[in-house]
């Protein structure tokens, strides 16, 4: 009876263990604020309008529904967290903020330099950048791009953040 709860707590252990390490630790965001979450993405199709949403997220939907499991939570750097509720628009140069997609491994980054946004799609096993170059392709962060200047300016007048302010 020992060997048998021996063995299954070593079995338990080492599932923890490997668990655990399948994502990065200590992505740079896991310390910051969470800000918006959707525990579930809405099936292309949908229209959020109608449910509250806005134009924006109505556009978000319209774009990555696909994403199967779907979900996210953002975060913003807690250096620029006084800006992102006052819905300031001049942000310092550095990392700003996340959205992560932890059911597929996913985070969309943004960051800023000179007044600027730069996006990108990193893994959040390794931090690494899996942005297409596809023209197009949700994952090409020329496709952030265009949709963060779109809906006359909003988010270009929140500094390219464009999610719900608390």
């Amino acid at each position: 009876m020992k060997k048998i709860f021996l063995s299954a707590l070593a079995a338990a252990m080492i599932l923890a263990v490997m668990t655990g390490s399948s994502f990065a630790e200590g992505n740079y965001w896991d310390k910051w604020q969470k800000t918006i979450s959707l525990d579930m993405f809405p099936d292309c199709g949908i229209n959020v309008l109608g449910a509250g949403g806005d134009d924006i997220l109505q556009a978000t939907v319209d774009i990555y529904c696909g994403v199967k499991p779907g979900g996210y939570v953002g975060y913003v750097n807690p250096k620029v967290i006084d800006i992102y509720k006052k819905k300031g628009k001049k942000y310092p140069d550095g990392k700003t903020a996340v959205l992560v997609f932890k059911k597929i491994g996913a985070a969309f980054t943004t960051d800023h330099k000179d007044g600027q946004p730069i996006y990108d799609v990193v893994a959040i096993k390794d931090g690494k950048s899996i942005a297409s170059k596809e023209a197009g392709h949700p994952l090409n962060p020329a496709t952030c791009a265009k949709c963060h200047v779109g809906f006359n300016d909003i988010c270009k007048k929140l500094g390219y953040l464009c999610g719900n302010r608390m």
